[in-house]
């Protein structure tokens, strides 16, 4: 099996700037995007996946984030966080998946530098916000191996967007996958009584919880269990927070 390729990063990064400053906007409007061969390079040790682009549907995010994932499981995070390796994927062998997720490049007159950005980089925020990066992710931290049902916690993200971008996604507590794993537990099992309003406020509210245990004990070395019990703890508490003013107070 052939090796995966990737662009340098200094093609990655004018790719980005390119978008940034509304530059070669309409190669996306092709549906080969013409891109130089010259700055691909093969990565070491990472096969290129067959038929990925055919497992990827643009109608269900959670069936492609599963298929990317499969198609690199073994991904460490550092090779992960190679802007050049998800550039590729977004501009040649995921390139139909993306430009069909990304709608408006289909307009004969379509000239919207910031919209790719936006759609093929980074243009909303960091890296869960890309469309391939974010959903490897977003998989890989919440995958349970140990699980009858790996995907249980995953299932529960992905879909929901305001969870997986802006509620958890956006902050470091991503890391740290026992925590996120114990936290989705946790609302998964009161989704229903606590969860089904405020839920910014008492996931804010609880990330600030924890990040106050962390003064004094190590995140990081806690498993999936104490953050469940932590937080049936300390439910009633999360009850009462309705506001910001709440979260700042309790």
């Amino acid at each position: 099996m052939a090796l995966q390729n990737a662009f340098s990063t200094e093609y990655a990064k004018t790719l980005e700037y390119n978008a940034k400053h509304n530059i070669e906007i309409e190669k996306y409007r092709q549906e080969t995007f013409d891109y130089d061969s010259n700055s691909v390079y093969r990565i070491p040790g990472i096969e290129h996946p067959e038929n990925l682009l055919e497992k990827m549907d643009p109608n269900d995010i959670l069936v492609s984030a599963k298929a990317l994932y499969e198609a690199y499981p073994n991904l460490t995070l550092l090779q992960a966080s190679d802007e050049g390796f998800w550039a590729y994927l977004a501009h040649v062998d995921l390139y139909p998946y993306v430009r069909a997720i990304s709608d408006r490049v289909y307009e004969d007159d379509f000239n919207d530098g910031k919209y790719i950005n936006e759609r093929f980089f980074y243009g909303f925020g960091g890296s869960m916000y890309h469309p391939l990066q974010g959903l490897w992710l977003a998989v890989k931290y919440t995958i349970d191996e140990n699980s009858e049902n790996p995907y249980k916690y995953t299932d529960y993200l992905i879909p929901r967007y305001d969870l997986r971008i802006t509620y958890i996604g956006r902050y470091k507590i991503l890391r740290n996958k026992e925590q996120v794993l114990g936290m989705l537990d946790f609302m998964m099992k009161h989704e229903n009584d606590i969860f089904h309003e405020y839920k910014r406020q008492r996931i804010r509210w609880i990330s600030q919880h924890f990040n106050k245990i962390g003064a004094t004990k190590k995140l990081m070395t806690l498993d999936k269990e104490f953050y469940i019990k932590e937080l049936e703890r300390v439910k009633e508490t999360i009850i009462r927070i309705k506001t910001d003013e709440d979260v700042k107070n309790m």
